[in-house]
């Protein structure tokens, strides 16, 4: 596995695999009539027709929950009709305790490739653990994750951009912006009353339209994110005034980015500029109100047990949203990319979203409280050093 080594972020892949596979072996078994025999409420074995009866009732709904997860959104918790918890199409209790702690752990927890065969065996020795030749097929099933960015790893961990945000939320993030726009910028009137709202927004749109054009992932626009990056970006190229003419003028960008992620890029657009960075389209302190708005959004919103369960895809949301900001205002470009004391606000910062995302995946309340207490007192600190230079 490349260095040889595994760790333990590669060895969570491996074990959901195997969980998978292992749940899709039980699931084969349920439906597969294979004349075994069950028991009554009594605890006395059941044959014949009563068996099949059970076994096709059972079958029956687990091919029901499957169904159902099948509709589910990847960052949705809920319950199916039999009690079990899901986040998205997983049943909860695949997850470690805390899975976004693990999985950006990268400390080394095997020996050489040559003793892989050894270290599974180990494994398969332990009470409770997957027998080796689960772990064997997981592992012939996997492939190599890929490398972090440097760039990105250097600024509070080592999640890549994927790790940050999943392509749903920030394509999601993107649409908020567009329904925001579509629902004030199209008259005079409401441009006028939320023209201070507008700037953050559309340096956010920027960022991440910049950001999709760099790692496209399954974000269906990605080919012409060039395009929504520099129309967003000419949408602060000067402060916004009141009036027709800045009014009309955003509506105009604002139907070209519309277009553009409906599939259906206008015609006579300027082909996306060449060595455009972050901050030459979004800028840093707008961005920041989009980062403080996420925070606070929190704060509102996730207030007891009940809060975190029923809003654990919001949650994920914006602590996703959040954490990638953050990243980004680190890097090349803001002049802060080489102050290390920055950078380590900053890192904070980023490692405690994950954090709130494990808090979201495990309904744990008290998780979550830790995570926006360390988001508080890292911006805090920075504040105290950096707001007033």
């Amino acid at each position: 596995m490349g260095n040889g080594t595994w760790n333990s972020g590669q060895v969570l892949m491996w074990a959901k695999q195997a969980f998978r596979l292992m749940s899709a072996v039980v699931l084969c078994c349920i439906c597969s009539g294979c004349g075994g025999s069950s028991e009554n409420g009594d605890g006395e074995p059941v044959t014949g027709a009563a068996a099949e009866a059970g076994q096709e009732q059972k079958a029956a709904t687990a091919e029901s929950v499957q169904a159902e997860a099948a509709t589910r959104d990847r960052n949705e918790v809920w319950t199916d009709a039999n009690g079990q918890k899901w986040f998205g199409k997983v049943p909860l209790d695949a997850f470690f305790d805390t899975p976004y702690e693990v999985a950006t752990n990268g400390t080394s927890i095997g020996g050489p490739a040559g003793n892989a065969e050894e270290s599974t065996g180990a494994m398969a020795a332990g009470d409770g653990n997957p027998p080796e030749e689960t772990v064997a097929v997981a592992m012939a099933d996997s492939s190599e994750p890929p490398a972090a960015d440097p760039a990105v790893a250097s600024a509070g961990g080592s999640q890549t951009w994927s790790e940050l945000i999943s392509a749903q939320v920030l394509d999601d993030e993107v649409k908020s912006v567009r329904n925001f726009l579509q629902e004030n910028v199209t008259s005079v009137g409401t441009y006028n009353s939320s023209m201070l709202m507008i700037p953050p927004r559309a340096a956010t749109l920027a960022a991440l339209a910049e950001l999709a054009r760099q790692e496209p992932g399954d974000v269906s626009w990605a080919e012409d994110a060039g395009y929504v990056r520099d129309l967003a970006g000419k949408m602060n190229e000067a402060p916004l005034q009141r009036g027709a003419k800045d009014q009309r003028r955003l509506m105009e960008l604002y139907e070209a980015v519309s277009d553009i992620l409906n599939r259906s890029t206008p015609a006579g657009l300027d082909d996306p500029a060449e060595g455009v960075s972050f901050s030459d389209v979004a800028e840093m302190q707008l961005l920041m109100k989009r980062i403080e708005s996420a925070e606070q959004l929190m704060r509102t919103e996730i207030g007891s047990e009940d809060a975190i369960r029923e809003k654990a895809q919001f949650l994920v949301h914006e602590a996703s949203v959040l954490g990638t900001l953050t990243r980004i205002i680190s890097m090349e470009g803001y002049g802060y990319e080489d102050d290390e004391e920055f950078r380590g606000y900053a890192g904070q910062i980023v490692n405690a979203t994950t954090q709130l995302k494990d808090a979201a995946a495990t309904q744990n309340f008290g998780g979550f409280e830790e995570a926006m207490s360390a988001i508080s007192t890292a911006c805090q600190a920075c504040h105290s050093v950096y707001k007033n230079n």
